[in-house]
């Protein structure tokens, strides 16, 4: 079936290695498309050439939200300008365009997606290209797509071309031959077509009381469905389970399984080895420890020289930073292993710092709190709470203290962006822009003034 395309625009950058390899993009575009990506080549053009592809390409880089780019070897050399003149000139071209977009954006946050035929291939990615998520698709474009088609489409509730089935109403989004909702049911759901979610999940939460069997386990379904698009994931999770155990329905069972493997899938990404709790988890013990250097190496580029910019306003009256150019200063102090003479007094500085902030935290009794909290296409937050065995704890009317960390992909790893819910941005002075409070948005903040330090404070 054909689906409403999303508003996320998609630009998909490749080499013409051969027919076949076209052949292989064209159908990975119309994958996407039939899972609702607004995909776009320039084999969609070739019919009506523009006057100038490198315009066209320009043109296309700049007014697309995402950039997916099949990297092949041939895609590589001409992307680092190894071929020559006039031999690959197309991919050279927009290779410049998208090496000064990632270069100069102000916050680096991905807009380009590398995608691979096999795992094999990973290695191929180019710099900058590899400092975020990639994806295989497939030799013949025949690999499974479902995570990043919901990357994409920013919806972690999607699954592409669930059981092939058409809607059955405006209402709702699904249709299982045999089970007949009710239109208090299709009209719950509804509102959160129309952004209403929780008013959703409330009313389908009371429609629950008087329902049984098949369509019971429909509306828990649709509240599933519901938590997983507003990215509450263990909500999500209890719900699905529940209509597993509770219906013998074919249709319903299957996709209810085929949703609890993507749910898995994320809390394993999220919690596991080489996830971003992991990662903050380590970071906040070599924190602990005292271990300046690991402490420092572990936090993005961009963190880094706002730490570094920070201190050295903090003590620009120093004698010792006057013999110094302060951005070539802020540059080597903010390198990953910095062996400029006064990067030791700015990691201990900083250190100090940290250790301070984080004093509360304790690997045996704190744990990462909630829901898996995804930002874009390479960031998420983790949020830091006390906990018992697993459970969140506070005392009687008490507020929950918390330490929500920034993590950001780089590469294949996970790495601290900034100490609070925010973008650092490197400058004189260093400033912070916050993430929209309904991205990050979770449960009972306490000791506001405290989460929220500035990832820029002085020594």
């Amino acid at each position: 079936m054909t689906r409403e395309t999303s508003s996320t625009r998609t630009l998909i950058s490749y080499s013409h290695d051969s027919e076949d390899h076209r052949k292989t993009v064209l159908r990975f575009a119309e994958r996407l498309r039939q899972a609702g990506v607004d995909a776009w080549i320039d084999q969609y053009d070739e019919h009506n050439p523009p006057e100038s592809w490198p315009d066209w390409m320009r043109r296309e880089i700049e007014k697309s939200d995402i950039v997916i780019v099949v990297v092949t070897q041939n895609y590589v050399q001409r992307f680092n300008r190894e071929t020559g003149t006039g031999v690959g000139s197309g991919v050279r071209w927009e290779g410049a365009l998208i090496t000064a977009d990632l270069y100069h954006s102000r916050r680096e946050r991905a807009k380009f997606i590398p995608v691979v035929l096999r795992t094999d291939d990973a290695p191929l990615i180019p710099p900058p290209l590899n400092l975020t998520s990639w994806f295989v698709i497939g030799e013949s474009a025949d690999a499974d797509i479902t995570r990043l088609v919901q990357v994409l489409l920013r919806d972690p509730g999607h699954i592409p071309g669930e059981l092939g089935i058409p809607n059955s109403s405006p209402g709702t989004s699904f249709h299982f031959e045999g089970i007949h909702s009710s239109p208090e049911v299709d009209n719950a759901f509804a509102e959160a077509l129309k952004g209403n979610n929780r008013v959703a999940i409330d009313r389908l939460d009371a429609l629950l009381q008087s329902l049984r069997g098949d369509e019971r386990a429909y509306a828990l379904f649709l509240q599933g469905v519901i938590h997983h698009k507003i990215g509450e994931v263990t909500q999500a999770k209890a719900c699905f389970e529940r209509v597993a155990e509770t219906t013998a329905h074919p249709g319903l069972l299957e996709s209810s399984i085929q949703r609890l493997h993507v749910l898995l899938a994320e809390l394993q990404a999220h919690f596991g080895e080489g996830g971003p709790v992991t990662a903050a988890t380590n970071w906040l013990t070599s924190l602990k420890r005292g271990k300046k250097r690991e402490v420092w190496k572990a936090l993005t580029r961009e963190l880094r020289l706002t730490l570094a910019q920070d201190w050295i306003l903090a003590n620009e009256d120093h004698p010792n930073l006057a013999l110094y150019d302060r951005d070539e200063l802020a540059k080597g102090l903010a390198a990953k292993n910095p062996t400029h003479p006064l990067g030791k007094h700015c990691l201990r500085g900083k250190l100090e710092v940290l250790q301070d902030h984080y004093r509360r935290w304790d690997v045996r009794s704190w744990g990462a709190a909630g829901n898996p909290r995804r930002i874009g296409l390479d960031y998420e937050l983790i949020v830091m709470a006390p906990a018992d065995e697993g459970i969140l704890i506070t005392g009687p009317g008490e507020l929950l203290p918390i330490y929500p960390i920034l993590m950001r992909k780089v590469g294949p790893d996970w790495m601290v962006a900034n100490f609070t819910a925010a973008y650092p941005i490197p400058g004189w002075p260093p400033q912070s822009e916050q993430i929209p409070a309904p991205t990050v948005q979770f449960a009972r903040w306490a000791h506001e003034a405290e989460s929220n330090d500035s990832s820029t404070e002085g020594e």
